[in-house]
């Protein structure tokens, strides 16, 4: 007796069954719903598949044509990659250029004392620090602040202050008492202005402790006041 198997209905739906196969399994397909339902799908693939002429499977050569028209395509495609790459080395080249130009100049020139001092920029890194503005004068910068046992350290950074100028950084009490934290000269080019575009840094101290300051002012030597800030 002929053995069935679900498998076969692809083949039994493609012909592919001998005689004595092809009859079992048409007795299997009355009692079983499942290959009964798929012999239709598979059918429909072998309709398809004998449309189709076994050369039709086999390449092709390429029609000349078609042939060059990708060649040339493919030859455009590198070329356009080639100048692409091209143009982005050759920007690389001029940012690096750019950034050893600006390092040996920073080198050249040298850095400005008065924006080069480490206690000031410590402090106004870690200390409690105040913005200092003043729109009508163009003063602005920051004071920095840290409680000493004698006091409070103050450190500023000044900036937008043309000379020449005699100044001095004074610390106001919440009970009227004022000191002087330091005094300094602005030359000519000034800080923090066109042309002289580094900031003041220098720092001071008061007797003053943080709970009793009321504010700081930047003046000059004959009361002008510059720049206000509140703590």
């Amino acid at each position: 007796m002929t053995e069935v198997h679900h498998e076969d209905v692809a083949a039994y739906a493609l012909g592919l069954l001998g005689e004595d196969d092809r009859a079992a399994f048409e007795r299997h397909l009355e009692g079983c719903a499942a290959c009964a339902g798929e012999v239709g799908s598979f059918a429909a693939m072998g309709d398809l598949m004998r449309g189709v002429h076994p050369d039709d499977l086999l390449p092709h050569p390429q029609d000349p044509e078609v042939e060059s028209l990708l060649v040339r395509r493919a030859a455009a495609e590198r070329r356009r990659r080639g100048l692409h790459r091209a143009v982005m080395t050759a920007a690389a080249c001029l940012v690096v250029a750019a950034g050893v130009f600006l390092a040996a100049s920073s080198l050249t020139r040298g850095p400005n004392p008065d924006s080069v001092h480490s206690p000031a920029a410590a402090l106004l890194l870690t200390g409690r620090t105040y913005d200092v503005s003043d729109p009508s004068t163009g003063v602005s910068g920051r004071v920095g602040l840290e409680d000493k046992g004698w006091g409070t350290h103050v450190a500023l950074e000044l900036r937008g202050v043309k000379g020449p100028l005699q100044c001095r950084l004074m610390a106001v009490g919440d009970d009227g008492r004022s000191e002087v934290v330091a005094s300094w000269g602005v030359p000519d080019k000034g800080y923090g202005v066109p042309g002289a575009p580094d900031p003041l840094l220098l720092h001071g101290a008061t007797s003053l402790t943080q709970d009793d300051l009321n504010h700081f002012t930047v003046q000059t030597m004959d009361g002008r006041i510059l720049a206000t800030v509140a703590v």
